[in-house]
């Protein structure tokens, strides 16, 4: 299979699918850490990634936008502008409705896409997601840190920073993290990721009062050592969607996906409920 790119205003969004199984298609969103580098090129490492879930249905992972002009990042990678991109790729791949597998930004996306394009979606999956970004709270003025440490070009800072807050323990600033901060790496794409973090501060990309509107099934899943999204703002997602789903583990950090226990079990599970 081969990355497709779709035209939307202002850009393209990349796709890539994995075929699989009849169960319901399954689209993939990841963090703000996707707009880092394009789909194309890492294939291989999605194949891996996702060959497990592919088994009972297609996969579909998709990419954060790619501007026409760099200077448009900010505009065209707001939570809500992404969620309408989404959904003309997905309307483009002859998409139904679709389960949605999202992780922190990723979330945020899904939440305005099914919302705004409830045909789109069948069901949620939600990792460490939040639908606000309090201005003032801890987690604006750590994303505010992260954008300042971004925008100066210290990679290197940046990615030893982000990193200790992905996962608790103290052994987080050693190994593959310390490597980092020496080989001071640079995302191939950092006006994206700098994009998606300044509009996620912005109010206009909350839809915590949207949250009512969503009918489909979702699970809400969040580490309780969350350094980066509160377990308080993943809570307030689960309790504002109708009938959700919220499992928690109490050793798990941000990183849900490869640290939350039986991860790949409790959403199979769920997933096939919809088949």
């Amino acid at each position: 299979m081969s990355v497709e790119r779709h035209p939307i205003p202002g850009g393209v969004l990349e796709s890539y699918a994995l075929p699989g199984g009849p169960g319901v298609p399954l689209v993939v969103l990841g963090g703000v850490e996707t707009g880092m580098r394009t789909i194309a090129g890492t294939e291989g490492v999605l194949d891996r990634r996702w060959e497990g879930r592919a088994r009972a249905r297609r996969v579909i992972v998709l990419g954060r936008p790619i501007p026409d002009d760099p200077a448009d990042a900010e505009r065209i990678m707001h939570p809500r502008v992404m969620a309408d991109a989404v959904a003309t790729a997905l309307r483009a791949l002859g998409l139904g409705p679709a389960a949605m597998e999202a992780e922190s930004g990723g979330g945020r996306i899904s939440l305005w896409l099914t919302v705004d394009h409830p045909d789109l979606v069948d069901r949620l999956v939600l990792a460490a997601v939040a639908s606000e970004t309090p201005p003032g709270s801890p987690m604006a003025e750590r994303m505010a840190r992260w954008i300042e440490v971004a925008e100066a070009g210290d990679w290197g800072t940046f990615f030893a920073t982000m990193a200790r807050s992905m996962n608790p323990g103290p052994s987080q600033e050693t190994g593959s993290f310390a490597a980092a901060a020496r080989l001071q790496p640079k995302p191939a794409t950092p006006e994206r990721f700098i994009g998606e973090l300044r509009a996620t501060l912005d109010p206009s990309s909350f839809v915590t009062d949207r949250l009512g509107e969503i009918a489909v099934p979702a699970l809400v899943l969040a580490g309780e050592q969350d350094q980066v999204v509160p377990l308080a703002a993943t809570r307030l997602v689960a309790d504002r969607i109708r009938g959700a789903r919220f499992v928690t583990d109490p050793a798990c950090g941000h990183t849900v996906r490869s640290s939350f226990r039986d991860y790949e079990a409790v959403v199979e599970s769920f997933l096939a409920e919809g088949d």
